[in-house]
């Protein structure tokens, strides 16, 4: 590189000489050219040729003049090139590899990917949180309405394995005779050690206590909202009861929707509403299931009701009711739902104790809270809420116990079933 640069700079000075010889030249020539042109300046005083030929040397000398200029710039270019650095380069060694990554820095990466997960899995959890304004636990039943939880019933589905030692299907020609079939009804008599029933049995015993400082013989069932349940657990309560040798009968009083008539009575043509009206006795409505003796007063609807809520609050279905609970143990009672219809409010002088029926992840807090509030003699009078349809798998998420302890590890030692 120094005998390059060397050979550079020798270049550079020759080339610097030759233009300063050039220009020595070019300045004798102008010399000459100025010489020439004075003495043809004194000639063209006395001819026009002599003004032409000084006009041509004229021209000639700011030629040189631009060519000696321009001389002059390459000189002091080539004189500025002389600091300049040499871009010619070559490869002196190999590039090692490096000994670790520069980018990107890992544990910078994966601190702050932490901290992001966090923060956003702790966001997400509370956004589901506040959002979530249904009833999953019994604490929150207690907390929010001030009532007791009673009961929470697992979700079954239909068709259900039933266990060998069921009671006896009842006889379908019998007259007046209950109809059974594979609905969640009998599920209590077909699966007596499942979880549903152990439910069920909590609620008969709320009902027992309750009663110790009250006669708690007539038991209403309801719910905020239809399809809830209400029916099902009234049904399930009353075969229960039934099925322990106690003297029950089962009343269908949502006359608006009398969906217990359609599913144990289907072929009735009288009850409680002829029996209220006087047109039928009490004796030929009633419907009997003979494996366990319950008794059944349907609620036959042969059209649209207008004014049901004042034969429920009327005198005659109290005496009637006074008559069912000198006649049975226990009076279950299956009211329509408190939200849309004011039925229920009109049965507080008849029903000593209610039990309100809540769908366990769908029920809206909100709605509840309304249906409740607007109905102060059944709230005062309420033996316990009672949270139906619930996911176990899922409960166990907010109630370890309840999927850990009460439902897998201890609860079949006593021979329950799922």
């Amino acid at each position: 590189m120094r005998e390059i640069a060397r050979s550079i700079v020798d270049e550079l000075h020759r080339i610097a000489e030759t233009y300063k010889s050039d220009y020595e030249i070019a300045k004798t020539r102008e010399d000459s050219v100025q010489k020439s042109l004075s003495e043809i300046v004194s000639q063209s005083q006395v001819t026009n040729q002599a003004q032409i030929v000084l006009r041509e040397l004229e021209s000639t000398s700011q030629t040189y003049r631009a060519l000696a200029d321009n001389f002059l710039q390459r000189y002091m270019e080539s004189v500025q090139q002389q600091s300049f650095p040499i871009t010619e380069a070559r490869l002196i060694t190999q590039a090692s590899p490096p000994l670790k990554k520069s980018q990107p820095k890992t544990l910078f990466v994966l601190a702050l990917s932490l901290a992001a997960g966090l923060v956003l899995s702790l966001g997400t959890g509370l956004w589901r949180e506040f959002s979530d304004r249904v009833f999953r636990t019994g604490g929150q039943v207690e907390r929010a309405l001030q009532a007791d939880c009673i009961a929470v019933l697992p979700k079954v589905k239909a068709g259900a394995k039933r266990s060998s030692d069921r009671p006896a299907a009842d006889a379908p020609t019998a007259p007046r005779t209950v109809v059974r079939d594979q609905s969640l009804l009998w599920h209590v008599l077909d699966s007596p050690f499942s979880r549903f029933t152990e439910s069920i049995r909590s609620i008969k015993l709320a009902a027992d206590l309750y009663g110790v400082s009250k006669a708690n013989k007539v038991i209403g069932v309801t719910s905020s909202l239809p399809n809830e349940g209400k029916s099902t657990i009234a049904t399930s309560l009353a075969q229960l009861i039934a099925h322990g040798g106690s003297r029950v009968v089962l009343v269908d009083a949502d006359l608006r929707n009398p969906s217990l008539t359609r599913t144990l009575a289907p072929n009735a043509t009288h009850g409680l509403i002829e029996v209220v009206s006087g047109k039928a006795s009490l004796e030929d409505t009633l419907w009997t299931a003979p494996s366990t003796g319950l008794t059944f007063l349907p609620a036959v609807a042969k059209s649209r009701l207008a004014h049901t809520s004042e034969i429920l609050g009327s005198d005659a279905t109290k005496k009637l009711l006074e008559r069912l609970r000198e006649a049975y143990d226990y009076v279950v009672v299956d009211l329509s739902p408190l939200a849309p219809v004011v039925d229920v409010r009109a049965t507080t002088n008849l029903i000593d104790a209610y039990v309100f029926v809540l769908e366990w992840g769908r029920t809206r807090t909100d709605v509840v809270e309304h249906a409740l509030g607007t109905a102060r003699g059944v709230y005062e009078s309420l033996l316990g809420v009672v949270l139906n349809k619930a996911d176990i798998s899922i409960l166990s998420r907010y109630e370890s116990y309840r999927g850990n302890y009460y439902y897998k590890r201890y609860y079949a030692r006593y021979g329950y079933t799922e």
